[in-house]
């Protein structure tokens, strides 16, 4: 579950297109758990070479985020493996794809970038609400749209995480250090819509200044 300015940034997007007479209706992600995995699967298909020939050439140290790509169970996959891994996006792709064209009156997807605002140093935990969309290969842009308000955006103490991440994430927000911090929204399209993406972003920005 995203932070309290994040969830207050989509609700922010939300209503202001409401109020413009567009309808938004509500979105049921599709196995974004099995996804996560899946690109993780392939960030690592190298075991780690790509990352440790581009550190090397300033001979800078990891950053703790991509130690863990990188340390002794980092592995290079089998030929068969990867292209195992890309049938299964594959499939992903087209399953996901499906659903859209179902709902035909969908123009655009609003989704978190992550489940923070602008992360404390270091501190980056889960990518997967990009991840996602990477591993769709769908076009997205990034839209600020607020920031983080200690006033409105408490901690919620009796939320309960879904897993041990989402609560470890969950008991990472703090309003007072994330106070003013700027929050985005990702505005999502399908595949070969870029400009059509960039437009949809730039109505909603128009949207949310009035």
């Amino acid at each position: 579950m995203p932070h309290p300015p994040v969830l207050r940034a989509i609700r922010l997007a939300v209503d202001t297109l409401r109020k413009a007479g567009h309808t938004v209706v509500e979105w049921q992600p599709y196995k974004h758990g099995y996804a996560v995995v899946l690109m993780g699967s392939i960030f690592t298909a190298d075991g780690g070479e790509d990352l440790r020939n581009a550190l090397a050439l300033s001979g800078e140290p990891p950053i703790p985020q991509i130690e863990p790509l990188l340390g002794p169970g980092a592995t290079r996959l089998e030929l068969n493996t990867v292209w195992d891994i890309q049938s299964k996006k594959y499939k992903y792709q087209q399953e996901y794809l499906a659903i859209w064209q179902e709902i035909s009156h969908v123009d655009g997807w609003i989704h978190p970038v992550a489940p923070h605002a602008a992360i404390k140093h270091n501190n980056s935990k889960y990518y997967g609400y990009t991840a996602v969309v990477n591993l769709l290969d769908w076009p997205a842009v990034a839209l600020p749209v607020t920031f983080a308000d200690k006033e409105t955006d408490g901690n919620d103490a009796t939320y309960k995480g879904i897993s041990p991440l989402d609560t470890e994430i969950h008991n990472d927000y703090d309003a007072d250090i994330y106070h003013g911090a700027p929050v985005s929204v990702q505005v999502i399209g399908r595949r070969l819509q870029e400009e059509y993406v960039i437009g949809l972003a730039e109505q909603i920005g128009i949207a949310l200044s009035l």
